[in-house]
């Protein structure tokens, strides 16, 4: 019952993803991990296993019951390397090795216009919110 209260809170929660929107545009190019809410590890325990390994993380958010936590695109596959050496399943976001195809299907060409990935951002962000 209290877990059911707790999740409609959320409902109204529109600070988190605003918070996150800002950090994403303030640390440059990003990569977003999302692990299953029941994976056995919480958000925290994720970002400070990462961040002991020098990984910069934010956004962290669950939604929809997935675990979401954002880093450095330059700090991914690190990212990815620290997830799977300690067991911990990525649900989204994996980064395919180098030579084959990304897996990674919000990423967009260099060639998008500023607007366009704007527009594109907050559609894949209202979609992942189910609105």
């Amino acid at each position: 019952m209290l877990d059911k209260i707790l999740e409609l809170g959320t409902l109204f929660d529109w600070i988190s993803p605003l918070v996150a929107a800002v950090q994403d545009v303030t640390n440059g190019p990003s990569h977003t991990f999302m692990m299953r809410e029941d994976c056995g590890w919480s958000g925290r325990e994720i970002a400070n296993t990462l961040r002991r390994h020098g990984v910069k993380t934010w956004g962290h958010m669950i939604v929809n019951h997935s675990i979401m936590i954002t880093v450095r695109r330059k700090q991914a596959q690190w990212a990815q390397y620290l997830l799977e050496r300690e067991g911990i399943p990525i649900q989204y976001g994996l980064i395919a090795e180098k030579g084959s195809p990304v897996s990674h299907p919000a990423r967009r060409t260099k060639h998008t216009k500023p607007v366009a990935k704007s527009s594109s951002w907050l559609d894949d962000l209202a979609s992942l919110l189910d609105l």
